[in-house]
């Protein structure tokens, strides 16, 4: 029956299993020697990707980050080959093998020849979909079955084939639930970063524009880092299920499966000494020592209790709280003294005032007695003032109380006449008016409101120049609020314009409208030009429009 299963293959979640248990058991070396190299190719190519699709000058070094990325991904294939190693070694029970330099160099050359071509191999197998199991798991094993040898590359290709096309009930199962795995991965990484600027801006204050628009972080850029994290997280697994179908597909001819089981039942001679020590040391144990130990874990005469003082520790003890539960019901009386509601309320909570004060003080006597236990006990039959100090620190922590009452008092009495001498009107926000001839001024310096008033009274008072650009300054407060654009000190106007262009893809007239006043703008604020009341009423048509837009 096991020889059959043998033959068959174990099951795809067995096979998965057995790998994320294997993974578990590794040591820390073996991961590490993974993230090594795949952690720089991710980080490489994800600035690549953010590089390539937002730089304006990214033509100019297309070369030099392409050959980069290309180095990164040998460099990877490499590390993925070493922790392969590393884990058939750990499967097979034997101590990682340390590759020399001539080893890491049959191994780096045979990864640089063949896994750049699953680069395009892999996706044209995706689409007949048919081979793409066997052309994937091809990939896979030229990774688990190179270890540095001096076979040849060719040997290599003949290996993996070989074992990609053993199983294939297999190796189709776990392509499918590792595919299912993967998707839950990138949603619970996606879900936590889209999240995390919510979370950031509730608990620390931290405002962005990612809290203001979470859908802003929903880019190219986004997704990439979200299938490098989950890459991250599934290959190793994947990996490791392939050395085990490597290990397990060779084990057939070679029977190595079973010798890795016999290492692991094998008791090294040292151990097995060391037991038999152990076993005779508790056999012919002298009864000298037994007795002596004996008679240091009796207690000495001076610290025998007394029956009378131990029953009444016990019924201390039993009297406590925790113990109540197992006591009957007691049918209380009710007091008939003449006490308020009020009066009964302050009592209880004065009582159990003085029940945590008294708490307290016994929990810091005991912990003080620990800390001081190397000196000498002072009875009280001996001497008056050993618990000085205790009162002392009891006179300090009702001072304390009284203190932190005081304050409270002080403070609600405060707030309570602060309260009765508010006036009732509504206050409202002032805004400093802000210097329109300082080039540093940013539209987030006032409302939108703001802006049009001050620029409707400088048109009035003839100030055409800082009207216009009042004007201009509310239009972008305005696309500011509707998290079109988002303001910094950093951005120009052409900044503007171009962020305006790739957020607005609804409102199809509000970048050119945005463009025309932008540039009659600069003409008249960086130019020469004149102004006149007539282009001001214009340039203030125009942001009418950009608010009727939308």
């Amino acid at each position: 029956m096991k020889s059959l299963r043998r033959q068959q293959g174990k099951g795809a979640s067995d096979l998965i299993e057995e790998a994320t248990h294997l993974l578990r058991t590794a040591p820390a070396a073996t991961l590490a020697a993974y993230y090594v190299g795949t952690t720089p190719f991710t980080l490489g190519l994800l600035y690549f990707w953010a590089d390539m699709s937002r730089s304006p000058f990214a033509n100019r070094h297309l070369a030099e980050t392409s050959l980069l990325v290309g180095v990164l991904f040998i460099w990877m294939k490499f590390w993925q080959a070493v922790f392969a190693c590393r884990v058939r070694a750990h499967i097979a029970a034997q101590p990682p093998v340390l590759l020399n330099f001539r080893s890491a160099m049959n191994l780096l050359l045979a990864q640089t020849i063949l896994q750049p071509w699953g680069l395009f191999l892999i996706p044209l197998s995706m689409a007949p979909a048919v081979p793409f199991a066997w052309v994937y798991a091809w990939f896979q094993n030229v990774t688990a079955l190179a270890d540095g040898d001096h076979s040849g590359v060719s040997r290599l290709c003949k290996k993996s084939w070989r074992q990609a096309m053993l199983w294939p009930r297999q190796n189709h199962l776990v392509l499918v639930i590792m595919l299912a795995f993967a998707f839950c991965v990138f949603l619970n990484w996606a879900t936590v970063c889209l999240i995390l600027p919510g979370l950031l801006k509730m608990l620390l204050g931290v405002e962005s524009t990612f809290s203001k628009s979470p859908y802003a972080m929903l880019n190219t850029t986004f997704f990439a880092g979200m299938f490098s994290l989950t890459y991250l997280c599934v290959d190793p697994i994947l990996k490791t299920v392939y050395s085990l179908r490597c290990f397990y597909g060779e084990s057939l001819q070679t029977g190595e499966d079973l010798k890795s089981e016999l290492r692991s039942f094998a008791v090294a001679p040292q151990r097995l000494a060391a037991l038999l020590l152990i076993f005779v040391s508790i056999l012919f144990v002298s009864p000298a020592k037994a007795e002596q130990s004996t008679a240091q874990a009796s207690p000495p005469a001076s610290r025998i209790i007394s029956p009378a003082d131990l029953e009444h520790a016990i019924a201390q003890t039993i009297r406590e709280r925790k113990y109540s539960w197992r006591m009957p019901r007691e049918n209380m009386v009710e007091s008939s003294s003449e006490e308020s509601v009020v009066a009964k309320f302050f009592n209880k909570i004065g009582t159990m005032l003085r029940t945590w004060v008294r708490e307290f003080l016994d929990w810091l006597d005991k912990w003080l007695r620990k800390l001081f236990h190397h000196q000498p006990d002072v009875s009280p039959e001996n001497s008056t003032s050993g618990y000085g100090w205790i009162m002392a620190v009891e006179v300090l922590l009702y001072a304390l109380v009284a203190g932190a009452v005081a304050a409270l008092v002080i403070f609600l009495y405060r707030v309570w006449r602060g309260r009765r001498k508010s006036p009732a009107t509504v206050a409202e926000a002032i805004f400093p008016l802000p210097d329109l001839a300082d080039e540093n001024i940013r539209a987030d310096q006032l409302p939108e409101d703001g802006w049009t008033k001050l620029a409707r009274e400088l048109l009035e008072r003839g100030e055409f120049r800082l009207a216009m650009r009042a004007f201009y300054l509310a239009s972008l407060a305005h696309l500011a609020g509707r998290n079109l654009i988002s303001i910094a000190r950093f951005k120009s106007n052409r900044d503007y314009e171009q962020e305006l262009r790739r957020r607005a893809h609804s409102f199809q007239n509000l970048p050119a409208i945005f463009g025309d006043n932008l540039l009659a703008f600069e003409r008249i604020w960086y130019g020469m030009h004149e102004v006149t009341r007539e282009s001001v009423g214009q340039f203030a048509a125009n942001v009418e429009k950009i608010r009727a837009d939308g």
